[in-house]
């Protein structure tokens, strides 16, 4: 399989201390789906936001190389970074409201996308929302008027416009209903389904990490620990991907 994205010894961190991300090796094939799991605190957001370009000084790249689509993007300027958002790499956040213009209606926004994606503004925005279960009227309305969960339907309805090569979705379902979250999941692989892109799910559950992806990451302390499919986490040799895989497993049972 083609590698999409290739993250080779990643250190992230402050200058003359501990790195926070520590030399952290992945590949991601083209239309694969892989999750990142972890506990909380692990290195989860900060893997998703360097990915992405979105460290805040003094936090910076320590060592290490990530390419996408054969590009690097370690060194990569402002101006290649704004290019690449979007189209090639999309970010769904976990508080969706922040990704949101909150003085901008949700219509005014999609359009805007699929202005960038050079697509019919009109057919693009229905067809996103109608892939995603919105009603049409969610376009005449502000972020600040949508739930949650609505919300981050909207980022996904955006991706799916936008179609871009790599769709990271960090932490999504947290605090949402179970409805809600079947709901979100449901379309996060229609939107995968009908872009092609690679998923990367960032979460600390393995029951939603199990609707999207097989192969699992772990992190611990700013390490990958282990990479296998998720039914092999309960035999794994790292102890903090059994823990994970044990307490997904209680979780199951009935009190």
């Amino acid at each position: 399989m083609v590698a999409l994205l290739q993250v080779q010894n990643l250190s992230v961190g402050l200058p003359f201390s501990a790195p926070l991300l520590d030399a952290i090796s992945f590949d991601i094939a083209e239309g694969e789906r892989v999750g990142l799991v972890g506990a909380s605190g692990c290195g989860k957001s900060l893997t998703a936001g360097t990915l992405c370009g979105l460290l805040r000084a003094p936090l910076r790249v320590l060592a290490g190389s990530v390419r996408l689509d054969g590009t690097s993007l370690t060194d990569a300027s402002p101006a290649i970074w704004r290019a690449a958002r979007g189209r090639s790499v999309f970010q769904i956040f976990q508080s969706p409201g922040t990704a949101l213009t909150p003085v901008r209606r949700v219509g005014t926004q999609l359009a805007e996308a699929a202005q960038i994606a050079g697509r019919d503004t009109k057919a693009a925005v229905s067809q996103a929302l109608d892939a995603v279960a919105l009603q049409p009227d969610v376009t005449g309305l502000f972020p600040y008027q949508l739930s949650g969960g609505m919300k981050q339907r909207v980022l996904i309805a955006m991706a799916l416009i936008l179609r871009p090569r790599l769709l990271i979705a960090d932490e999504p379902t947290t605090g949402l209903d179970v409805l809600t979250e079947h709901d979100i999941l449901t379309a996060l692989n229609t939107a995968a389904d009908e872009t092609g892109a690679s998923v990367l799910f960032i979460s600390h559950d393995l029951r939603a990490v199990h609707r999207i992806a097989t192969r699992t990451l772990v992190m611990h302390a700013g390490r990958l620990v282990e990479d296998a499919d998720i039914a092999d986490l309960a035999i794994s040799k790292a102890p903090a991907a059994r823990a994970l895989a044990t307490a997904a497993t209680a979780l199951q049972n009935p009190c």
